[in-house]
């Protein structure tokens, strides 16, 4: 798509996205969330990709957060997330999962599902490393069937820290693990601030976003970012200093 075409479609769904979000008083989609530490245990694949964060043996610490889409209650099915973010060289790199199949066409399609494992998550957009497209993956390892219900993540994770599997693919080619995430107690909810993410303005270090549309996404995040969560609280998050994402 030509880039005129994608600046007009950014801006058209920025500006769908920025009223969705004034009349939600916040966020558009996935309102509330739980939030974990998380340890990322990375160890590559055995082949070269051109992104140390899918190359390199290293353990990372950072935030995980495990959202519903649409805000819908269960046992509705609803679009779930989990949204990453790490320290690595002094950055804060973010990466967003959402629920989609497992096969070469699934995996661009966002799928809708009633509990948090077993199931798919993938970056549904490309990115670049070194020169190829790559799609990331996850896929919960619990041991048993988990209802996509905040207490019951909870309640897992405070019985065991569940483990991630993370993978990446090319688009058309099999999944490949290359590390684990690890969601650690306790649950902490944040209804009240959503924690924020925007892996367009924080890229993983060698993993590029690539497409238009990717680029449509990126003007959907900023509108749809313009709007604070709950006007009764922004004062109070401005005065302690915390940041809009």
């Amino acid at each position: 798509m030509a880039r005129p075409l994608t600046t007009a479609a950014g801006a058209a769904l920025g500006a769908v996205f920025n009223v969705v979000a004034h009349l939600r008083r916040g966020r558009p989609l996935h309102p509330a969330g739980l939030l974990f530490d998380a340890e990322l245990r990375l160890h590559g694949t055995g082949r070269t990709w051109g992104s140390p964060f899918l190359d390199e043996r290293m353990t990372l610490r950072g935030t995980a957060r495990l959202s519903r889409s649409a805000g819908l209650p269960p046992p509705l099915p609803d679009i779930l997330g989990i949204a990453l973010r790490w320290e690595q060289d002094g950055l804060r790199p973010e990466l967003l999962l959402a629920t989609t199949g497992h096969t070469v066409l699934g995996r661009r399609l966002l799928r809708p599902a009633t509990r948090w494992a077993p199931g798919m998550y993938g970056s549904l957009f490309p990115y670049e490393a070194a020169g190829r497209r790559v799609l990331i993956g996850a896929l919960p390892q619990a041991d048993r069937p988990l209802p996509a219900r905040f207490d019951a993540l909870a309640r897992e994770v405070e019985r065991a820290p569940v483990p991630i599997d993370l993978l990446v693919a090319t688009p058309a080619g099999p999944w490949r693990l290359f590390g684990q995430v690890r969601l650690l107690p306790p649950a902490r909810p944040d209804a009240a601030a959503p924690t924020r993410f925007n892996p367009l303005r924080h890229p993983v270090p060698g993993l590029r976003p690539a497409g238009w549309l990717q680029r449509v996404r990126g003007s959907v995040y900023d509108a749809a970012q313009r709007v604070p969560d709950h006007a009764g609280e922004v004062s109070r998050r401005d005065r302690a200093g915390s940041h809009p994402w």
